[in-house]
């Protein structure tokens, strides 16, 4: 499955190991976590996103989180540095 920036908004929720977002258009369960880091990504020079490289059906997948709350100025505003203090320990 490929996930597109921006093409959907919701909740992240970290439970144990895995991380879960539920979104308006669907939910996706993030398990498996290898890596997680944080800073620029593609065309997008303005913001930083959480990066999460994650194991499924035995290759490596990446999924991509930013706050986009406060009209996109809730990363700027510290969000998105916040989930990644939240997704941290998930790689260790």
């Amino acid at each position: 499955m490929q996930l597109l920036a921006f093409r959907d908004r919701g909740k992240l929720i970290v439970r144990g190991n895995s991380v879960e977002f539920q979104g308006k258009k669907e939910n996706v369960v993030i398990t498996g976590i290898k890596r997680v880091s944080y800073g620029k990504q593609g065309r997008d020079f303005i913001n930083n996103w959480v990066r999460i490289e994650y194991a499924q059906a035995g290759s490596t997948s990446t999924a991509f989180f930013a706050d986009g709350s406060l009209l996109g100025w809730g990363g700027v505003l510290g969000g998105t540095k916040k989930i990644l203090a939240a997704l941290q320990d998930l790689s260790r």
